[in-house]
């Protein structure tokens, strides 16, 4: 089913830009198996005589795991998005589903806010771009804090684009990123 997925996106390329990111990777080997797969559909492509593009490809990092290792992940892939919900999930292994565990998904965890950093620094360290996906990108302070921490992009839903554009928009954001190492 994935090879078959991938070969409709890479035929899709050939009509607009597209990008393709991978959920759930927790490990550089990982990465490589979709590339191993990636290089076959190209491949199969090629000797069939269609067409495709250059398609960029990165990754959700949404594990503790993933930020662990996502040094070595910046190498392997063309952009990081960082999966706030999940990543908060699997970080104080508390089920964002039952609502006494509500108190770890709302303000920003400290901890989750370390991580954070962690793949901000390694995105930057191989040129990638970084985005946050995730609920908590539509709080106002949240998304300072992810702009102030280096992160480039916020993926969220669109009735709160508004306030957070307003709200970026009034802010100094002169100052470099701060993450730690």
């Amino acid at each position: 089913i994935f090879k078959t997925q991938l070969r409709a996106l890479f035929r899709a390329s050939a009509y607009g830009n597209i990008s393709i990111m991978y959920p759930m990777i927790t490990s550089v080997d990982g990465v490589k198996k979709i590339k191993k797969s990636v290089k076959e559909v190209k491949a199969e492509l090629t000797s069939q005589g269609i067409a495709f593009e250059n398609v960029e490809q990165g990754i959700m990092i949404e594990t503790p795991a993933a930020v662990m290792v996502s040094e070595a992940l910046a190498k392997e892939v063309d952009f990081f998005s960082i999966g706030t919900n999940d990543l908060t999930q699997y970080t104080y292994a508390a089920d964002r589903r039952d609502s006494r565990m509500s108190g770890y998904f709302t303000g920003w965890p400290h901890a989750v806010g370390r991580l954070i950093d962690m793949v901000v620094a390694a995105a930057w360290s191989q040129e990638l771009p970084v985005t946050i996906c995730g609920v908590s990108a539509t709080d106002p302070d949240t998304a300072e804090r992810f702009i102030r921490q280096g992160v480039r992009g916020l993926c969220m839903e669109a009735r709160s684009l508004m306030q957070i554009k307003a709200h970026l928009l009034e802010l100094d954001l002169n100052e470099p990123p701060r993450f730690q190492r």
